[in-house]
């Protein structure tokens, strides 16, 4: 499952990837780089702020994976996607939504509810995109609801955190401009501290659980639920920026069903990642592919990096990170996804035989055999 540049780079959804980014922030820039040339310094503090806070939060989504994280660079793109490309475009598409419910419902509805009617349909389109994307650039990197859950709440974490940017510089602004780190400190406390655990990456993390099960198997019940989960996203966040329940103090109230729709939706996904594992380690451990106990190594990453320590770094090593690798993927190789190989798990055993050879002929003390 890594990603190398040349074979993404093949593919037409990196370029739309890449252009979409670009438009992204050139159309960001052109509505806050004002403000951010005019604050600087507020600017860069929210951005000392903001950048651990991000980087925590993205290390912990893709821990939350049961058996192995994905991929850096997949869940970059996916933060990429919502910082840059779903965020910079959402900003003239909600303008432009907004606009149409003014003038259909008048000012003052608009300045309540239009945030509640324009955000959700399109803040959850674009960031679910993201996930849409990357399925199309590597289509190994999303094979079921726990891939969409992942990449969807990475996609919506970046979304989340150029939106806490742009809620700094709209504070300064607010405050009169006199108090730039003191505005930054303050909407981080409010966005970040109190905010961040029923935002962007929640209701995206529960559209993508749902796109996730329709791109690893295409059928009209994973359709369906794959639509329930978007017009389920949709519904939490118009919950969200509904003129009810505000402050900060009604903040966890207001924000709880969106976190355990989350939770469950996470919980369902990996109920059925791990069932699927369970069942294929069975069957391949019966065929002699995997070696009797291997499964349970497999399954947890202290138990793979234990066994990591009593290799010998080199060679041996080397042949054990693979020989893990490719019977992970042949596992996972089952879960489907948008360009399912009849013949890539056949080759994966192939390959897991001539590693569990090569590695038994090295003289590690390793149990392949």
């Amino acid at each position: 499952m890594g990603m190398t540049r040349g074979g993404l780079a093949r593919r037409p959804a990196f370029w739309l990837w890449a252009a979409a980014c670009l438009l992204g922030v050139w159309i960001a820039l052109r509505g806050i780089g004002t403000h951010v040339s005019a604050f600087p310094g507020g600017a860069v503090a929210g951005a000392v702020l903001l950048a651990p806070a991000l980087a925590g939060g993205v290390w912990l989504l893709r821990r939350l994976h049961p058996v192995r994280s994905p991929p850096l660079g997949y869940a970059l793109v996916a933060v990429a996607w919502g910082g840059l490309a779903a965020f910079g475009t959402a900003l003239p598409a909600n303008a432009a939504f907004q606009a149409i419910v003014g003038k259909t419902a008048g000012p003052g509805f608009n300045a309540a509810w239009g945030a509640s009617i324009a955000a959700p349909v399109n803040e959850e389109i674009l960031k679910l995109l993201g996930v849409a994307t990357l399925a199309l650039m590597a289509p190994a990197a999303v094979r079921g609801p726990l891939d969409g859950w992942g990449y969807g709440a990475l996609a919506g974490l970046g979304f989340q955190f150029a939106e806490n940017f742009l809620y700094v510089l709209n504070t300064i602004v607010l405050t009169g401009a006199t108090h730039d780190a003191n505005a930054a400190f303050f909407s981080f406390g409010t966005r970040v501290v109190c905010g961040a655990w029923w935002s962007h990456w929640a209701m995206t993390a529960v559209g993508g659980a749902g796109l996730g099960l329709l791109i690893g198997r295409a059928s009209r019940a994973h359709l369906a639920v794959a639509m329930g989960a978007f017009v389920l996203a949709m519904a939490l966040h118009s919950w969200w920026d509904a003129p009810v329940l505000s402050g900060l103090v009604l903040m966890p109230v207001k924000g709880a069903p969106i976190l355990l729709a989350a939770v469950v939706a996470y919980r369902l996904a990996r109920r059925r990642y791990l069932s699927h594992f369970r069942r294929t380690v069975h069957a391949e451990t019966r065929d002699g592919v995997l070696v009797p106990g291997e499964g349970h190594v497999l399954a947890f990453r202290k138990w793979r990096r234990k066994e990591q320590w009593g290799v010998p770094a080199g060679e041996s090593r080397r042949l054990l990170e693979r020989l893990r690798a490719a019977e992970l993927a042949l596992i996972e190789d089952g879960l489907g996804g948008l360009e399912p190989d009849p013949l890539a798990a056949e080759r994966l055993r192939t390959d897991i035989r001539a590693l569990r050879g090569d590695l038994k002929a090295s003289g590690a003390n390793v149990r392949v055999a």
